[in-house]
């Protein structure tokens, strides 16, 4: 499923969605292929599961976002430093 394809689906809702195939541009992640986890009606329940599952599997590539928007903007960060 691609974003658009979601959106029509679940329209108005939070989601909780995995990137399936994904790939990086100009600072940005770009996601061609979504796998959707669950529907919220409130972001912070989508959050805290979202917390849940990265806590567990830290390495599936999860977002949080909400269907009204046209676009599926992430942005990737940079992380500078030592991690403890």
């Amino acid at each position: 499923m691609n974003w658009e394809m979601l959106r029509k689906s679940f329209p108005n809702q939070w989601v909780l969605i995995e990137a399936i195939e994904a790939h990086s541009n100009n600072g940005r992640r770009i996601v061609d292929r979504i796998s959707i986890i669950n529907t919220y009606d409130e972001g912070k329940q989508a959050l805290e599961d979202y917390k849940v599952i990265h806590k567990k599997e830290p390495n599936r590539e999860l977002y949080v976002a909400h269907t009204s928007k046209t676009e599926l903007e992430i942005i990737e960060r940079q992380w500078l430093g030592v991690r403890v």
